[in-house]
């Protein structure tokens, strides 16, 4: 295992971070995975602003963009467990997660890049160790710097970037399944902030297209659909809707709306 406590414990005083000597933290723990992941956890003893508990969790040993770091988090206490949850490109993330069953509890890391949970145990030697006013220390340094306040910020390009990567990846699909050059766009206009956060822009306006795909596994489909579809474009409104004009498919899709490829997949049926 890697010795990387003094990075996570000591992370004030490597990087220079002079020790608060007021600093408003409580006694706190260390946990440890099986590959040197390491997160400590120090409750801060003022509340949020909605009164609710907070802690800094500083992770280490994930390589991650959250690798030595003291982040801020508040504390989610429900029945059988305890979330830890910061903010991440202005979503909730969920970094440390505590689930208690038949008498043990169980702690999961979960940091960006990685798909799979870090499962850590307490950690006592490290907890004996852990100065939680170092961590406070960087917590304040980084704050104060703009660190933590761009981690938390929400980047509109980079989503975009990311959905449409999927989106071009359904278009793809359909083009080789039904032998076609069918361009497609996303009206990214009519899709707000809230609605980009929250749901897959890739999937939703994808439904269509995996409608034209499926339709395409027969021989008859497939020469209708080559023949009558050229163009394909997307947007995001107060209601589910298709239109066929001329050659070019309009498809406004709605984040409640249910069975969007049934719908779609009725409509080529009636209108191709």
């Amino acid at each position: 295992m890697r010795s990387i406590l003094a990075t996570v414990i000591a992370v004030g005083v490597l990087s220079g971070t002079p020790v608060l000597a007021a600093a408003p933290v409580g006694t706190g723990k260390v946990y440890s995975g099986s590959e040197g992941e390491v997160v400590a956890v120090i409750p801060l003893t003022t509340a949020g602003p909605k009164g609710e508990k907070q802690v800094l969790l500083s992770v280490q040993g994930t390589d991650s963009e959250f690798d030595g770091k003291s982040m801020l988090h508040v504390v989610h206490e429900q029945n059988r467990g305890v979330d830890y949850i910061t903010q991440y490109k202005g979503e909730d993330f969920y970094t440390l997660i505590m689930r208690e069953a038949y008498g043990s509890k169980k702690y999961e890391v979960w940091v960006p890049g990685r798909r799979k949970a870090i499962i850590v145990s307490f950690d006592e030697k490290r907890t004996q160790a852990l100065k939680g006013e170092d961590a406070y220390g960087q917590y304040e340094k980084l704050k104060k710097d703009g660190t933590l306040a761009k981690l938390a910020a929400f980047n509109r390009p980079e989503r975009e970037a990311g959905q449409q990567e999927g989106f071009t990846k359904a278009l793809k699909e359909m083009n080789e399944a039904c032998g076609t050059q069918v361009t497609a766009t996303i009206d990214w206009k009519s899709v707000t902030d809230d609605i980009i956060k929250r749901y897959s822009i890739a999937s939703y306006c994808g439904n269509p297209l995996e409608s034209l795909g499926k339709l395409c596994g027969t021989p008859v489909g497939k020469r209708v659909i080559s023949a009558k579809v050229k163009q394909y474009r997307c947007q995001f409104g107060p209601e589910m809707k298709l239109e066929l004009n001329g050659s070019a498919v309009s498809f406004t899709t709605q984040q409640d709306a249910s069975n969007q490829e049934e719908y779609a997949t009725k409509f080529f049926k009636e209108n191709l």
